[in-house]
């Protein structure tokens, strides 16, 4: 697995990718991470352009009200 830590809003948040094509967005709950999120995404070579498609895929989805 590989971690990304970021914050979005304010909300301090953790992306996790199994290096294939799924992965889970999280929240630290009680001193654990939850999973509030997941998606898919295929083709992703490298752990850099997981994490950035990742993060675009927080910033289009994950907005405050919605």
């Amino acid at each position: 697995m590989h971690y990304l830590e970021t914050l979005h809003n304010d909300d301090h948040l953790r992306i996790e990718w199994n290096g294939s094509a799924t992965f889970n967005i999280q929240i630290p709950v009680g001193g654990q991470w939850v999973d509030v999120e997941c998606f898919t995404c295929y083709g992703i070579e490298s752990e850099h352009e997981a994490f950035e498609y990742a993060l675009e895929w927080v910033n289009e989805n994950m907005n405050e009200g919605g």
